[in-house]
């Protein structure tokens, strides 16, 4: 089964069930409808459709400083993010993020 119809068995599952009960399970949709597969990645599209919106003023200089991702991820909360994903990567891979820093 290709990534987009699992995508689109999982989105009309959700949608189902928000219709019917106006709650969403998406970590038991996922589990229970997998087709034998265990890669939650449902979705890519290629450069050419992305860059657009990743060459945005907001990508290109975020509003968020450096600086100020401690003041936002505190108490151990980076150790949960997923070294795959980008931001995540980033900030897991910059060794002294964390560290006292003059503001």
């Amino acid at each position: 089964m290709s990534r987009q119809a699992r995508s689109v068995i999982w989105l009309t599952k959700m949608l189902t069930d928000y219709s019917q009960d106006s709650v969403v399970d998406h970590k038991k949709i996922i589990d229970e409808l997998s087709y034998n597969t265990r890669n939650d990645k449902a979705f890519a599209v290629s450069g050419r459709v992305t860059y657009p919106y990743l060459n945005s003023k907001e990508q290109t200089k975020p509003r968020i400083k450096k600086t100020q991702i401690k003041e936002i991820i505190l108490g151990g909360g980076q150790n949960l993010l997923s070294p795959e994903r980008r931001l995540d990567g980033i900030i897991q891979n910059t060794p002294n993020l964390f560290n006292n820093q003059k503001k």
